[in-house]
């Protein structure tokens, strides 16, 4: 029942972070990146955004930068016609 099926998930969990960690204390600051980047993976992954970080020196984050707007084709707008008939 739903017991027996949160122990499993809780004991799960345990073993998964109990891997993570292992690799942590072997070399933390690779695993935290490592971390770090997936969970932004996991985040943004659907996202139709790009996030740019200024290079090696990190100058300025984005968070939006609208590419995919900006090679979208759109169509142009017109103002409105004059029928050129009654005045």
């Amino acid at each position: 029942g739903y017991t027996e099926q949160a122990v499993a998930e809780a004991k799960g969990q345990s073993a998964r972070f109990l891997k993570v960690y292992e690799e942590y204390k072997k070399a933390p600051d690779v695993t935290r990146e490592r971390i770090y980047l997936e969970t932004m993976e996991r985040v943004l992954g659907g996202a139709d955004k790009l996030v740019y970080d200024g290079g090696p020196s990190g100058q300025g984050v984005v968070p939006y930068l609208p590419l995919g707007e900006l090679t979208t084709k759109r169509p142009p707008t017109t103002g409105p016609q004059s029928s050129g008939g009654n005045r």
